[in-house]
């Protein structure tokens, strides 16, 4: 399921950036702004969308999206071991 996430979110950032190539899991996409902070919002949004439920406030660390991989064990890891 991580995977299949990881998967998800770089189709959104390639769907908005058509010019990207590879995006690599553990690529910062922050500081590379592969997502730019523009898009953020909306790539927060989307992330919610994707968890079925809202990110609460006090997880809203930069930290945890600066990767795909970080997104994905942060903000889905609840939802995955639900049986999602």
């Amino acid at each position: 399921m991580t995977d299949a996430v990881i998967t998800k979110l770089t189709d959104w950032i390639k769907d908005k950036n058509p010019e990207a190539q590879e995006i690599p899991e553990d690529l910062d996409i922050v500081e590379t702004r592969t997502v730019t902070s523009l898009q953020f919002v909306e790539f927060l949004l989307y992330i919610e969308e994707l968890r079925g439920s809202a990110i609460p406030a006090e997880e809203m660390d930069i930290d945890s999206f600066r990767t795909l991989r970080s997104i994905a064990d942060r903000h889905f890891a609840q939802t995955l071991t639900a049986g999602e």
